[in-house]
Order: C-alpha cells, then sequence, then structure tokens
C-alpha cells in the first residue's frame, strides 16, 4: 500500500515556478537597493570598488588559470562598471523645493517683472504663509515678498506687445519697497518713491484663468495674515 502519510512530491514546472519567482522577487528588491545605493555616493563608491576588485579576480583568474571566455568578459563588463557609471545626481523637483521653502501652493507665474526691471519668462510663484518666493525655472530666486508689505492684488487684462487684441492677463502686487528683490538689482539699485509693484503677466487661451487662480490663491493666503480690527 502507498504510504498516505509521506508528503506529496510536487511536479517540476510548480517548483520551477516558485523557484522562479523567488528569483524575481529578490531581482526586484536588489533593483530598489541599488537605485538608493546610486543616489548615495558613499554607498556607491563602495559599490564600484567591490565590482572593480570582483572584475580584476576574474580578468587575472582567466589569464592565469586560462579559464573561459565567460570569466574574462564578465570580468571586463565589471572593470567597465566600476569605471564609468558614476553616482546619479539627483536633481530637484518642485516639490523638493516647495518642502524647503514651506510654501503652501506653487502657482504659474508667467513673465515677472518688478519696478522697470526686464521680464522672466516661466517663473512660479511659491506662496509661503508669510510671504511668496518667485523662482525661474531652474530654481534661481528673483524675489521674496513678505505678505505684510502688500497693500493691493489686482488682475486685469493688458495690451500684450503694443497689440490689444491679443489675449494677455496681469497680476499685479503692489507692495511696500522693503525686502529683498534680487529683480530690482538690475536696474542698479535705484529705489522708487511710494509702492513697488510686481508684475505677471500671462498670455494666450487660459491667460485669464491663471491671473484669476493666482489673484485669489494670493489674495486669500494674504487675507489670512492681515490683523483683524476691532471696534
Amino acid at each position: 500500500m502507498p504510504d498516505l502519510t509521506a508528503p506529496a512530491r510536487q511536479p517540476a514546472s510548480e517548483r520551477a515556478r516558485r523557484i522562479a519567482l523567488a528569483v524575481l522577487f529578490g531581482a526586484i528588491l536588489l533593483i530598489s537597493r541599488v537605485r538608493r545605493w546610486h543616489r548615495q555616493p558613499r554607498a556607491w563608491l563602495t559599490v564600484r570598488i567591490v565590482a572593480g576588485l570582483a572584475g580584476a579576480g576574474l580578468i587575472w583568474r582567466c589569464a592565469r588559470d586560462g579559464g573561459g571566455p565567460a570569466s574574462g568578459i564578465a570580468g571586463a563588463a565589471l572593470a567597465a562598471f566600476a569605471a564609468f557609471v558614476g553616482t546619479r545626481r539627483e536633481s530637484k523637483t518642485v516639490d523638493d523645493v516647495a518642502r524647503e521653502l514651506e510654501a503652501l501652493v506653487v502657482l504659474n507665474g508667467g513673465a515677472f517683472s518688478a519696478d522697470g526691471s526686464p521680464p522672466r519668462r516661466e517663473v512660479s510663484i511659491f506662496v509661503h504663509s508669510e510671504r511668496l518666493v518667485v523662482l525661474t525655472r531652474s530654481f534661481q530666486r528673483l524675489a521674496e515678498i513678505p505678505l505684510n508689505s502688500v497693500r493691493e492684488i489686482s488682475t486685469g487684462p493688458v495690451a500684450a506687445n503694443g497689440n490689444p487684441r491679443a489675449e494677455a492677463w496681469e497680476l499685479r502686487i503692489d507692495r511696500e519697497p522693503v525686502g529683498r528683490e534680487l529683480a530690482g538689482r538690475e536696474t542698479g539699485g535705484r529705489e522708487s518713491s511710494g509702492l513697488a509693484t510686481a508684475r505677471f503677466r500671462y498670455q494666450g487661451a487660459f491667460a485669464e484663468h491663471l491671473a484669476r487662480v493666482a489673484g485669489q490663491t494670493i489674495r486669500s493666503v494674504w487675507k489670512k495674515g492681515l490683523p483683524v480690527l476691532r471696534a
């Protein structure tokens, strides 16, 4: 009689499937770990040193013992990996910069100009609870506007490049000339009398929408910071 207590042997296809899944799962974990190491200079330097030593060992073994070409090819690949695959440089994203600045929201700023300075296109407005930070696409800081210095926020249509029919809208922020304004330095550091003005110009089919959204968002944060006057 067959022994009913003995465990049933798994078919070869089932064992192969389990082994393949285990190898695939291990490869996924290894790839994610290698990607993390790739962003860390010290950890990645260690990986390159280990790969270089392993490659040199395989090449030396192939040359000394007359090993097959596979060992030489693997050693050359590891040596090339160690020599040419450097650390991956992490580029900042908008979310990274927003977290650094503790911004509540990031707005499309269109083309920015302040106090007669030449316009800078494709800027972003990082809205903080106490200030507005204007950055370029490469995260160069153009202006920092404290919200407690703002006196008026307005939006409206403007003529684009002298053409009154062109679709252009402008967000205008009038403020007291305090704080640091890098764009103002391009004008030679001249101080203007009265209020300083920052302009954000939008063009195209969505110009009005972008200007209104930016104005309403900044106005809502600005009003929250205004002192409450009691009778």
